[in-house]
This record gives C-alpha cells, structure tokens and sequence, in this order.
C-alpha cells in the first residue's frame, strides 16, 4: 500500500473539549498561553452544565486567536472533537484534554514531529500523574486477535504506531476532511476506542502514525466531570462493548473476529462477577449487537 505524505503544514489548532471542569481546565490553558511556538490558535469546546466565565476571560487575553465555544445541542467527545477541527484556521489539528499540564515546548514538538516524519498523525507522549501501566507490545500497538488497543504512550522511544492517546495526538486537517473526521457512533458510554477507530481508518486510508516523546505532557485524570459513566457500570460496560463491536466489525478480518467477541463478552462476565450482578453481562451482548449493527450501517453508508 502507498503510503500517503499531507502538505507541508501551516500553524496548528488546538482544541480542547471539556464538560465540568472548570479549575483544570485553567490550568491547562494557562499552560498553553506559555508555548514558545506562536503560529497557533485554541479552541475550546465547553459542553459543561454551565459557562466558564474565567476560562472566556483568559481566552480572550490569549495574545494569538482563542475561541471559548459553549455549545448545548449536543454532548460527546467525538462530536466535539468534529466541531473543533471544523471551526479550524490552521493545518494541523492538535487534540489534548482538558485536565493536562504541559511545558512551553509542547507545540513544537508536534509541529516539527510532522515535518521531520511527513506523518498523518502525531501520537504525543504522556505521563499520567496517577501512574503508568507498561503494556505488552509498542506504544500505540493493536492485538488484532482480540481488537485490544496497546498504550504505553509514556515510553521514551520514538517509532511507528498504529493509534494514538486520545488526550495528546495531532492530525492534518487536510485528513480529516478525507476521512469524514471522528466516527460519532462512538459517542456512547464514556466514547472508549474513538480515537484507536480513528487511527485504523487513517491507516486503511494509507497514511502513518509516528509515537512522538518529545511532544509530551502529563495527564491528571481529574477525578469530576468528563465522559465517565460513573457508578453506572451496566451504562459503562454497554458503551464498551458497543464500540469495540463497530472496530471488530469494520476494520478486522474474518478470522481475527471469533477471539475478538470471545475478549469482549469475557469483559463482560469478569464486571459481572466483580458487581454480583448479571446486568453487566447482559449489557455487553447487547453493546455487541448494537456495534455490529452500527458497524453495518457505517459500512453501508461508505458503500463498502
């Protein structure tokens, strides 16, 4: 396959979805407003219950173009994500979340990443403050036989991947537009495996993913707010298999996918014994049957 290399890129955009984070999500700005690299603009997309009048405030005395987005007709990651790279002025769409801390070479470290690598996508590092968990395979790996995405984004070396954090990874506009943006069947639940969906179609799409270190930043995993599902764990394990089900059944092979569901719906008796409760199990078939059937409608859409 022809491995695709985008444009030469001008500037980046950053976008920042959040809901109900209205301290970090400073923290994080007054990060940002520290970069060294200046051709660049912010995008915040605040899905929150009510307005960040502080964060409005301190976009507006950004120094480079800054927009605080409060949107209230829809509500998930994956749509935020679209809205953001949609409202876009640069090439580079740089995605983190809303709960991070970065130093003020962050920026550039992605940017040269996509001129030295000619790379779709830039899968950045992250340390997260609670601790990291170092997973069989490379940093951004996929097990093919049982759809599990591999993290260990906080390993130091750099290479090729195949999908990359959801709180730190920047992509081409110019792709996004190819490839329709984020899949927001995938919104569901707490939207797990959107940004592992989006990696694999940029792949099949015949562009690369490069794991970059350098561009780096800890992630502090703020205890409120975001897209968990919280105490609802049947809610949880629902949106975990649905999503997984669209990836077993739009981008594995025949004989990858009896071990795949066979992973999945071991998930979901191992949540069952863990709630005493078989209502976990009876989610995650019924997230399975759902996926497959939006993986259908997906690929019928695509005419594939």
């Amino acid at each position: 396959m022809e491995v695709k290399r985008p444009q030469a890129p001008q500037g980046i955009t950053l976008v920042i979805p959040t809901m109900n984070r209205a301290e970090v999500l400073l923290d994080t700005l007054r990060d940002i407003q520290k970069q060294d690299f200046r051709d660049y603009e912010v995008i915040v997309v605040d899905q929150s219950d009510v307005p960040n009048a502080e964060a409005e405030a301190l976009l507006s005395a950004f120094g480079v173009p800054a927009h605080y987005c409060y949107v209230t007709h829809f509500r998930g990651l994956p749509e935020a994500r679209n809205f953001g790279w949609r409202m876009a002025q640069k090439d580079i769409i740089l995605y983190i979340d809303d709960d991070i801390r970065c130093g003020p070479e962050f920026l550039q470290a992605h940017f040269d990443a996509h001129i030295k690598t000619g790379a779709g996508m830039i899968a950045g590092g992250i340390t997260e403050s609670k601790g990291d968990r170092t997973q069989p395979g490379g940093p951004g790996s996929f097990n093919w036989w049982t759809a599990t995405p591999k993290r260990n984004f906080h390993h130091s070396q750099a290479g090729w991947c195949l999908h990359a954090p959801g709180g730190n990874f920047s992509i081409h506009r110019q792709i996004l537009e190819e490839i329709g943006g984020l899949d927001e069947n995938l919104t569901i639940g707490a939207a797990l495996y959107e940004e592992t969906e989006l990696g694999l179609r940029i792949h099949a799409a015949g562009h690369k993913c490069w794991f970059e270190p350098q561009a780096h930043l800890v992630h502090l995993a703020a205890p409120m707010g975001g897209c968990r599902v919280g105490p609802d764990v049947p809610g949880y394990v629902f949106g975990m298999g649905h999503n997984r089900s669209i990836i077993i059944f739009r981008h594995l092979r025949l004989w990858h996918r009896p071990s795949a569901l066979i992973r999945m719906v071991v998930y979901g008796m191992s949540y069952s014994r863990a709630d005493r409760s078989l209502a976990p199990f009876r989610s995650a078939l019924r997230g399975i049957l759902a996926g497959r059937q939006a993986a259908k409608l997906i690929k019928s859409e695509a005419g594939l």
